[in-house]
């Protein structure tokens, strides 16, 4: 995407003014650029602890410093592009791109070639459900100018969501799932005729059950791994030791808060995160905090955690009063859903994860300059 991006650059280089510069200064590009900028500091700054991982160091700097050239290449790209065609793009395109998506991950798991849990093209059976419920529920963003048809894809789309989450195994995500299906009918709700709302809950609750059915049978059938993770919640006393023992995060984020509680107001450097993880709690395990703003307090301190929820800013974008009734979607997804897995999960501190991000929601604020 980059160098396609590069090269559209280059060949409408004479269209470029001061104007094009200044959007280099639009709070939506700033917003990721200082959090790219604070992490290649980091990197670059505090010593690694771990000598063996001394290439750690090396890979942050690189991807840090790549992250921060996006967002000057992707900036001068969107400039050049017409807020009308992206947004017309992102219509016809992104439920394409999905449905195959959803294709090819149904392929993995009914061929049992990825066991019982898909990764997909990834390191982590949590990634694919999860960025797939986020593009989902954006794809939801201007319903009301959709014909019948491509409302109907948009929920098959969030049945593909929920069943994703079953390829994955992934119960948090699930949880996620349930609570947007909630909130998307709140929205629909606010959105329809007074007349049309009570049929419009009807169909959703009928939508709703063959979701949740639909889901049921397929984890049955592929031998009821995801009902017994979720079993697992009914077996838990509401006692640390009970719950700490059956939910494995909450063990890293004791220890996360343990050395958080020494190093509060500079961190210990994000290279040195898993490794601190590790020695504090005694184990072989090689493992992040498990929560993004855990890992931004180890990270570099208070200055991270603020730096970290700038970086998300941009999202709020999304629910100021013109733009509310379009792009709750995209807030949904790009806010709270990312927010939530946040809160149990370091997603961002992979700059992959963060380019991700970063390019789908600066696309979608070009494409809402349409409106």
């Amino acid at each position: 995407m980059v160098l396609i991006m590069l090269a559209s650059v280059v060949v409408a280089f004479k269209q470029f003014d001061r104007g094009a510069l200044k959007q280099l200064l639009n709070w939506r590009y700033i917003a990721f650029a200082q959090f790219c900028i604070f992490f290649l500091i980091n990197a670059a700054v505090y010593p690694v602890w771990d000598s063996p991982r001394m290439h750690y160091r090396a890979i942050a700097l690189e991807s840090w410093s790549v992250s921060l050239l996006c967002v000057g290449i992707l900036a001068l790209w969107l400039h050049i592009q017409k807020a009308s065609d992206i947004k017309r793009a992102l219509i016809v395109w992104l439920p394409i791109a999905l449905t195959l998506s959803f294709l090819i991950a149904t392929f993995f798991y009914t061929s049992g070639t990825q066991g019982k849990r898909i990764s997909l093209f990834t390191p982590n059976p949590l990634i694919p459900p999860f960025w797939f419920l986020v593009f989902s529920v954006l794809s939801f963003t201007w319903l009301s100018e959709m014909m019948r048809w491509e409302r109907v894809w948009r929920l098959g789309l969030f049945l593909m969501a929920g069943l994703m989450t079953v390829y994955g195994g992934a119960r948090l995500v699930l949880l996620a799932w349930f609570l947007c299906g909630c909130a998307l009918t709140v929205w629909l709700y606010m959105q329809a005729e007074k007349k049309k709302r009570l049929g419009l809950l009807l169909r959703v609750g009928l939508v709703f059950s063959i979701c949740l059915a639909g889901m049921v049978l397929v984890d049955f059938f592929a031998g009821g791994k995801m009902l017994a993770r979720m079993a697992i919640f009914s077996q838990v006393d509401f006692t640390y030791e009970s719950i700490s023992d059956k939910f494995l995060r909450l063990r890293i984020w004791t220890g996360a808060l343990s050395i958080i509680s020494e190093n509060v107001l500079l961190g210990i450097g994000q290279v040195n995160e898993r490794f601190s993880i590790q020695q504090e709690m005694g184990w072989d395990r090689w493992l992040r905090a498990h929560q993004t703003y855990l890992s931004y307090l180890m990270a570099g301190g208070i200055l991270a955690l603020i730096s970290g929820l700038l970086m998300q800013s941009p999202v709020l974008a999304f629910v100021s009063a013109a733009k509310r009734p379009t792009f709750f979607p995209a807030f949904l997804g790009l806010g709270v859903i990312i927010t939530l897995n946040c809160l149990t999960d370091s997603i961002f501190q992979s700059a992959v994860s963060v380019q991700v991000f970063m390019v789908t929601t600066l696309i979608v604020l070009r494409a809402s300059d349409a409106d």
